[in-house]
């Protein structure tokens, strides 16, 4: 299963399908069952506001759970880390209940249907979390050698939600001495993962593609890298695959479609935010550490310079300096600037770049021209990511904490990658929810 082009474990997606078709459909058709079965009793208006308000609940639900990591099968695996957070859940479900009692006291439900819906739901979403652990895993051979191999191995450690065991690691030369002609290799295998298709003999890819037909899971490395971390692994990657991809579709629909999107929210963000914007300004001023705006030419779309806008949350470089990654500087950064920094409060200003059309709200974060340049030297297909508008929040700003080497960039570019093949504005509307989580816990900041 995947969402908005994001492959999720199979219990990961069984999971979020099941909480919502019991939390919005199964749950409120339940509970309303008794008055549905007499509809003389209520007038078919209020019984549908009934229906629609216990709806509304379970959608409200799912997104605080979503926000709780509930969906997250690492956390999952704990049982007294779901107690936690499904407690911590339906808490802030309490709270943000009232708050709408009092906003709208003639929607108020009774006390005792609230507790009872209460019950059932947080007894629906710890029995569903249980059943969701895997009690089989998938045994995988991996047709591969060397450092490859070696990088497959530790992506499937990272990765444990994807519930999978390697059985073995063999070299595409000993596949013979392993699975004789006319062996059956789904008795031992459930999967299997080749790093190179094109070191495979003719032979032993007649018999993978015998053993495909047959219903066997055969994929390359680079897809299921790709599945399980949400990354385009750039080594091993070639300009045909980008080429040839029935991906990486970047046509004038999708830019125009972007384009209104961006106009749209960000406009009605500037506005929404305009009380906190002039409130951070004023804080700023006061602490007389500089200018309050902070201009900065960054590289843009297709390579061309911008210039962009954020709050000062450091004091100025000593003139002459060179350009230096963020983390090298923290020592300039002011105490009113962490705070901004760490719930995103300084890239406010940016909505303006948005409006400009100079950024989107979801894109590779724009860099400055020096270290792209230096990036680029030493990373392949570093150019790539300029070939979508830079975004206020992006993929590997959401999945990567702030990159501060080239390792880390090549990291971050894999993730940018990964956006630029599934660009859609489903995907920049998953961003954007997870990017409230990170904003939230103030993850990732420095």
């Amino acid at each position: 299963m995947r969402v908005c082009g994001k492959a999720l474990p199979p219990r990961a997606a069984l999971l979020l399908t099941f909480d919502f078709a019991s939390l919005v459909f199964a749950m409120p058709l339940l509970f309303m069952f008794p008055v549905l079965a007499n509809p003389e009793q209520k007038p078919l208006s209020e019984l549908l506001l009934s229906l629609a308000r216990l709806m509304a609940a379970g959608l409200a639900c799912q997104a605080v759970f979503y926000y709780h990591e509930l969906y997250n099968l690492q956390i999952v695996q704990r049982p007294s880390a779901v107690l936690v957070r499904v407690l911590r859940a339906f808490g802030l479900l309490f709270f943000l209940l009232s708050l709408a009692c009092l906003a709208l006291p003639t929607l108020a439900p009774t006390l005792s249907r609230v507790l009872l819906f209460s019950a059932f739901l947080a007894l629906i979403a710890v029995l569903a979390r249980m059943l969701a652990l895997p009690r089989v895993r998938e045994r995988v051979l991996i047709l591969s050698a060397g450092e490859e191999a070696a990088e497959l191995q530790e992506t499937i450690l990272e990765c444990p939600e994807w519930n999978i065991e390697i059985t073995q690691i063999l070299q595409p030369s000993k596949l013979d001495s392993l699975l004789p002609e006319g062996t059956d290799p789904s008795a031992s295998y459930d999967r299997i993962i080749v790093s190179d298709a094109k070191a495979q003999s003719p032979s032993a890819m007649q018999r993978m593609l015998d053993w495909k037909m047959r219903g066997l899971p055969i994929e390359d490395a680079q897809g299921f890298y790709e599945r399980a971390t949400g990354r385009v692994r750039v080594d091993g990657l070639t300009a045909d695959q980008c080429i040839f991809s029935y991906k990486y579709d970047n046509n004038a629909g999708k830019r125009r479609v972007k384009r209104v999107f961006d106009l749209v929210a960000s406009t009605l963000l500037l506005l929404l935010t305009s009380p906190l914007i002039l409130a951070v300004a004023i804080l700023i001023w006061s602490r007389r550490d500089g200018d309050i705006v902070f201009k900065q030419e960054r590289t843009g779309l297709n390579g061309k310079p911008i210039r962009i806008y954020k709050f000062r949350t450091m004091r100025s470089a000593p003139a002459g300096s060179e350009a230096r990654w963020a983390s090298d500087e923290t020592h300039r950064i002011t105490p009113v600037g962490a705070f901004l920094r760490k719930y995103r409060l300084d890239e406010l200003l940016q909505l303006v770049n948005i409006v400009k059309g100079d950024m989107s709200l979801v894109g590779p974060r724009p860099e400055q021209p020096q270290f792209c340049q230096l990036l680029a030297e030493r990373i392949p297909f570093y150019q790539q990511r300029h070939s979508v508008p830079p975004g206020l929040t992006g993929w590997a700003q959401v999945k990567y904490h702030y990159g501060s080497s080239i390792e880390e960039s090549k990291r971050k570019l894999e993730y940018d990658l990964f956006y630029v093949k599934h660009l859609s504005l489903w995907l920049d509307c998953a961003i954007l929810l997870e990017t409230v989580k990170v904003v939230l816990v103030g993850r990732g900041a420095l």
